[in-house]
């Protein structure tokens, strides 16, 4: 027993002398705590709403007002007209969309049913059934306030608001059709970071890198060379998630497969990069591993890929932000299920440029400083 304490003690030892891995060891657990506790939130607030009030009277005016309350529903569009409702929310200006058809409050008045057309991005399942479940608690207050006063008139019988709902781009809510575009941003953000940083951090273990520095081979042709496979490998895998998506499970592709290309690519160069920064930090492959993780994990939970940012706090909003996988999921399920264009995820494509050469220079400019130390 006390051989087996005085090992365990030096094992305690070189844990604690290893700064990097200590300081993973106790933020994970706490960085985790802390996503599972005020991140995950089902819960939808400030679900964003496009609307086409053809009353603009007290009835419409009044079904407005309650949307808004409590943040439930945030206005981001008004239309001009029924049609522009849906495209608000295929070019992303909304998620859910309600036309409000002319004379609604002479409908009520007459005892009638005002028939509201209601229209909910699907592509999100979960998404969908909390926006529904949040719009029918607002028309039924509104309901059964609107009824009141009409069973003390004498004259209520009917239910003065009555939605019909259009669950657009996904309606019979497949679970795939929602998982399988935001899988490949966590593929491939594994396959490079954890890969490439692998790679680095093993030659330096094996002191390799020192027999490659002393060629004639320049430091970006080193980082150049090492990354080219996985840029490969990353991108063939993307494409054959797609493939087993699109030929397996169904999910449709009703945009440009180049400018979901591109979404890919811009991604893929991103992370190699961010492979690189970790392989800067780390110096053992346990360390790069644990590194990967950090990285990895706020991914999982902020990009959208499972939990809807929408029913975040504001802070993880706006941690989720800086999230590039978001950018890519949000991408990939705009081009693949609701065939927006480059009008409708130009952001999403101005953030994977920024992030892919923003990360390349600091990752450039890291390696190239670690090698001349």
């Amino acid at each position: 027993m006390s051989r087996i304490m005085a090992l365990a003690q030096k094992e305690f030892t070189q844990i604690r002398r290893d700064h990097v891995l200590s300081r993973l060891i106790v933020g994970l657990p706490i960085v985790m705590t802390l996503l599972f506790g005020y991140a995950i939130n089902f819960t939808l607030s400030g679900i964003r709403l496009a609307v086409y009030d053809g009353s603009q009277d007290r009835i419409s005016q009044y079904l407005l007002q309650e949307l808004q309350k409590e943040n439930r529903f945030t206005l981001t569009h008004i239309a001009q007209n029924p049609a522009e409702v849906p495209q608000a929310i295929q070019k992303n200006q909304a998620r859910v969309g309600l036309v409000i058809p002319s004379g609604a409050l002479q409908t009520v008045r007459q005892d009638k049913a005002v028939q509201l057309e209601v229209f909910v991005d699907g592509a999100d399942p979960n998404f969908a059934f909390q926006a529904q479940a949040a719009l029918r608690k607002v028309l039924g207050d509104v309901n059964s306030r609107l009824l009141a006063g009409k069973v003390l008139a004498g004259t209520a019988t009917t239910p003065p608001l009555t939605p019909s709902l259009h669950t657009l781009y996904n309606p019979d809510n497949k679970t795939a059709w929602f998982t399988i575009p935001g899988i490949i941003g966590l593929i491939m953000t594994i396959f490079t970071v954890l890969l490439t940083a692998l790679s680095i951090v093993r030659e330096n273990e094996g002191r390799t890198m020192e027999a490659l520095m002393a060629s004639p081979i320049k430091p970006h042709e080193v980082v150049l060379g090492k990354v080219l496979p996985y840029f490969v490998i990353a991108t063939l895998v993307s494409l054959v998630v797609l493939s087993i998506g699109h030929w397996v499970f169904g999910v449709p592709l009703r945009g440009s497969l180049l400018l979901l290309f591109g979404l890919i690519v811009l991604f893929v160069l991103g992370s190699l990069g961010v492979g690189v920064l970790i392989s800067t930090l780390a110096r053992t492959q346990i360390q790069a591993v644990f590194g990967t993780f950090a990285y990895i994990l706020p991914t999982i939970f902020l990009s959208g890929f499972v939990f809807p940012v929408d029913g975040m706090p504001l802070f993880f909003r706006w941690l989720a932000a800086v999230i590039p996988a978001r950018y890519l999921i949000d991408g990939t399920r705009g081009v693949m299920l609701r065939g927006a264009g480059l009008e409708a995820l130009w952001i999403d494509l101005v953030a994977l440029v920024i992030f892919s050469v923003v990360v390349l220079g600091l990752a450039s400019l890291r390696f190239s400083k670690r090698l001349a130390a």
